[in-house]
């Protein structure tokens, strides 16, 4: 995952704009009117979110929502893939919230390139949410294809959310073990991290494959950086290898973050001595 802010846009930003275009001038009318429960709404979300108790307003919602639907839901929905993904005015909205992303990277599994907006509390269940900026997150169409319409059945059975969760805070909890191909990335709870939040990680790992997802993006880097680290070993040995691998990743980290896949890789291969002596000879 990669962390970011949330949006500064607000949700009278996306439903002016998906409006603006809108032909139905009793429905235009109709759903600007719905402003003040969106602006509520999105108040509500933030709140929650910012509390770490986004699930419990989901379930919430999800329940009253199965009791009495909202008397826009359908076209809030609509609102959302005909006004804010197709109409031109929308649209800009909904391109500026994907150019958020941080070097074009789904903010998911943080690596492939953006798809699309995934909607962290599902569109289909709480279409209060279907235009709010927060609830909109950059993603890679895997991504947005495994995580889907889900919930959560526990509090601990959800995905991260980048705006507001930072499991990373306090340290490095992405790890690649390299004793081999390929590459064993998994992920090492942190001191300060409590039993719902390392089941969270733990699940937004699993959901997303990302073990077996970062081992495939790494075989690239690895097979383009081989023969310069051959070079290194050659002319310095052991030693200068390691602290150009080091080197390497500390300034990875910088630019990508502690727990990014290719920083945490960068790390493995320079704490691993099989690939010290022999991986570095071997094609990954």
């Amino acid at each position: 995952m990669i962390p970011i802010d949330p949006p500064a846009m607000t949700v009278k930003d996306t439903l002016t704009a998906a409006c603006r275009r809108l032909q139905d001038p009793v429905l235009k009318k109709r759903l600007l009117a719905r402003e003040a429960d969106l602006s509520a709404a999105e108040k509500k979300y933030t709140y929650f979110a910012e509390q770490d108790r986004l699930y419990a307003l989901a379930i919430y919602e999800r329940d009253a929502e199965k009791k009495t639907p909202d008397r826009d839901g359908v076209h809030l929905k609509t609102l959302y893939s005909a006004g804010l993904v197709g109409r031109r005015d929308g649209r800009r909205k909904y391109d500026e919230l994907k150019a958020r992303a941080p070097f074009g990277r789904c903010l998911l599994c943080g690596n492939s390139e953006i798809g699309s907006l995934d909607h962290h509390l599902p569109k289909e269940a709480l279409p209060l949410y279907a235009i709010c900026p927060v609830n909109l997150v950059p993603a890679c169409g895997k991504c947005n294809q495994m995580k889907g319409d889900r919930i959560g059945i526990t509090a601990g059975q959800r995905t991260l959310h980048p705006y507001y969760d930072r499991p990373g805070e306090t340290g490095r909890y992405l790890v690649a073990d390299i004793t081999g191909w390929p590459v064993q990335f998994h992920i090492q709870a942190l001191p300060n991290w409590d039993a719902e939040l390392r089941a969270r990680v733990e699940y937004h790992f699993d959901t997303f494959q990302l073990a077996d997802r970062y081992a495939e993006f790494s075989v690239s880097v690895v097979t383009a950086d081989q023969w310069l680290h051959r070079q290194i070993r050659s002319e310095g040995g052991i030693p200068a290898l390691t602290d150009h691998l080091y080197e390497a990743a500390k300034q990875h980290a910088r630019t990508h973050g502690p727990n990014a896949w290719d920083t945490a890789l960068r790390y493995g291969l320079a704490s691993s001595d099989w690939y010290l002596h022999h991986g570095v000879d071997e094609a990954p």
